[in-house]
């Protein structure tokens, strides 16, 4: 048996990970404005199940 101490967060995370994730969800998440109504597609919807 080893003795292992846990770790509140991971050593490899950035220090800016949150920024990261918001531009990165920003930029998945973009719609195009040029984009004419008529061929418009279903917005993106996020959820978790139980």
């Amino acid at each position: 048996m080893n003795y292992a101490k846990p770790r509140p967060m991971d050593p490899r995370r950035p220090d800016d990970a949150e920024e990261i994730l918001a531009e990165r969800l920003e930029q998945a998440l973009d719609e195009d404005p040029e984009e004419p109504d008529e061929e418009k597609k279903d917005p993106v919807v996020f959820g978790f199940f139980r």
